[in-house]
């Protein structure tokens, strides 16, 4: 099974991502693929509600719970309305929300706590790409996001490097197998009982047949190219 991911971001306003929402619920995917859609806040609950033969992920979520918390999102909103996924650690949250690997730490056990699957992002800027220190990278940010004592469940790893985000560069078949394959072995030590692993950063329908290739991924996840139908049509029966 691939998981695909539709990150929509702000892309669309309600009433766009209520039409292809109705789309994509009216589409019949190969069985091969998990497509679960992560609509804007705003669009979110209702989706939910109205397409329940389609699967939703929240983009994030706070670490506040109920309470007086203005403008927060509190991860009981995700999981008392049937939301079973939610992205932890997207480069954009990092970059504009200042979220780090500590918070990103804490918000992993939340989901986990609240039965909600993650799918963690993880990923190098395009300095320590330059550098060849990717690897070096990524173990700090393995090592400062999971806990070698805790039992994980289901969790997603989107490997999505900054540099790649929406500039239309994406690194090649082989580097990014390479990195697939040190991050497994690198969570060797790690208790996993599902762990999934997917690419993500400008995949789009140019170079998905490309992508698709590599053996060692468990999918995608996809920002701009997966609010157009010709993108989303790529899986279809």
């Amino acid at each position: 099974m691939k998981f695909i991911i539709f990150n929509w971001k702000s892309y669309l306003n309600f009433d766009e991502s209520n039409f292809l929402t109705k789309f994509i619920s009216k589409t019949n995917f190969k069985n091969k693929y998990n497509l679960i859609v992560a609509p804007s806040l705003l669009s979110l609950g209702f989706l939910q509600n109205k397409y329940k033969n389609v699967n939703f992920a929240g983009q994030n979520f706070d670490l506040y719970g109920k309470g007086g918390f203005t403008s927060f999102l509190p991860i009981f909103d995700l999981s008392e309305n049937n939301i079973n996924y939610a992205l932890i650690g997207h480069s954009e949250v990092r970059q504009y929300r200042k979220e780090n690997n500590s918070i990103v730490n804490r918000k992993l056990k939340l989901a986990l706590d609240t039965k909600i699957t993650p799918i963690v992002c993880l990923g190098e800027d395009l300095n320590t790409y330059k550098k060849k220190l990717t690897n070096d990278y990524l173990k700090k940010q393995i090592i400062e996001t999971f806990d070698k004592n805790t039992q994980y469940s289901e969790v997603l790893i989107a490997y999505e490097p900054l540099w790649a985000i929406g500039s239309g560069m994406v690194p090649t078949n082989d580097e990014i197998s390479k990195i697939v394959d040190f991050i497994k072995f690198f969570l060797k030590d790690y208790s996993f009982k599902k762990l999934k692993i997917l690419y993500g950063g400008s995949v789009n329908s140019e170079n998905l047949e490309q992508l698709s290739k590599i053996k060692e991924l468990d999918g995608f996840l996809v920002g701009s190219a997966s609010i157009k139908k010709s993108f989303i049509n790529k899986f279809k029966l």
